[in-house]
């Protein structure tokens, strides 16, 4: 059986652990958290040269990094297929799939020590959020209406990134931009509502709730946030 190493509190840990359940595929969970030192288990570097999450153990070794991970699931479990039928249709999933990662995603990451540690924004940082945030909520509409999946009339691997990517951009919006610049692109606030009633997603939400207090002191025992 292949094992998931990382914590449910985790985006990019939920990315290939939604793949793995929408695909019906039995695999262990292993808790790890990340960095390096000895604080932080060294020996998981030979899992994730870096100490990030997540790690997929497989029967011919370690990899890491999500969107290597998700790569591998989708040759090694084919079906059912997160991936469109056509050459076209699967390079416009991955490349919705990068948009809200780089634009949305990482742009909103840069305040999250500001979010886990309830502190105020450097102002020219926050104006350089916002400034992102917009640019992408302009360009998110000719990628996607919205209307069923975010790409095709099926669920993929363009659907996982905006599930588990675009929630940080709502709570890093609403707290230090007192707006929610997600629901200005059309369709998109019921889209995700849509999203959230599917069970697997149901249960990504309850296993990082459940994981997030014991993060957060993880947090503080080695930084004091």
């Amino acid at each position: 059986m292949i094992k998931l190493h990382g914590f449910s509190a985790s985006n990019y840990y939920n990315v290939p652990k939604l793949a793995l359940l929408e695909k019906g595929i039995e695999f262990e969970e292993v808790l790890s958290y990340t960095g390096v030192g000895p604080k932080y288990k060294p020996e998981y570097l030979d899992k994730s040269p870096l100490g990030k999450v997540p790690a997929l153990e497989t029967p011919e070794g370690f990899i890491s990094e999500s969107r290597a991970i998700l790569e591998y699931i989708e040759r090694a479990y084919p079906e059912p297929s997160l991936l469109p039928a056509t050459p076209f249709g699967i390079a416009k999933v991955q490349e919705l799939s990068q948009f809200i990662e780089l634009y949305f995603e990482l742009v909103a990451r840069r305040l999250i020590p500001n979010l886990l540690g309830r502190t105020q924004p450097d102002p020219t940082v926050l104006k350089e959020v916002e400034n992102g945030f917009n640019k992408a909520v302009a360009a998110l509409p000719k990628l996607s209406t919205f209307e069923q999946f975010a790409y095709g009339d099926q669920f993929t691997l363009a659907d996982i990134a905006v599930i588990l990517n675009l929630p940080v951009v709502r709570n890093v919006g609403k707290a230090f931009l007192d707006r929610d610049p997600l629901s200005e692109v059309p369709g998109l606030n019921a889209y995700c509502a849509r999203m959230e009633e599917r069970p697997h997603v149901k249960k990504i939400r309850a296993d990082a709730a459940e994981n997030r207090p014991h993060f957060m002191a993880h947090l503080k025992a080695l930084y004091g946030i």
